[in-house]
């Protein structure tokens, strides 16, 4: 399987990459196959993720899956982040490979764990 254009813009044009200040939660997660890692960063209004940033090192899906990660579900409910389903990333990009679904799966559990850390903060 080819890359989608989409997949490849995400890679080589990756949005909102980066540290954040002050975040109201950071969560990560990694992939022992390989050692590709993501954080993700949030910033959290009325219980919506209004901002999110990520650093993420590994292969071109992994990026590209941290970059469209952070565009589709900025402004969403924290509660529908703690739910959030990797299949969604990889739809969003067209597709991954076989042997790199595992991207989808990194933005998907780190996003995830910055879901339930802000939550957890909450109370």
């Amino acid at each position: 399987m080819r890359y989608s254009p989409t997949l490849v813009d995400h890679f080589l044009n990756p949005r909102n990459a980066g540290l954040m200040r002050e975040p109201d939660s950071v969560g990560e997660n990694e992939y022992e196959g390989c050692g590709d890692l993501t954080r993700f960063f949030l910033r959290v209004r009325d219980g919506r993720a209004v901002e999110i940033r990520f650093q993420t090192y590994g292969c071109g899906p992994t990026i590209a899956a941290a970059s469209m990660a952070s565009e589709l579900y900025r402004g969403r409910l924290v509660g529908d982040l703690c739910r959030l389903e990797a299949g969604e990333i990889e739809r969003a990009l067209e597709g991954l490979p076989d042997d790199r679904k595992h991207a989808a799966d990194i933005a998907a559990g780190a996003l995830r764990a910055a879901a339930f850390q802000y939550q957890a903060r909450q109370g």
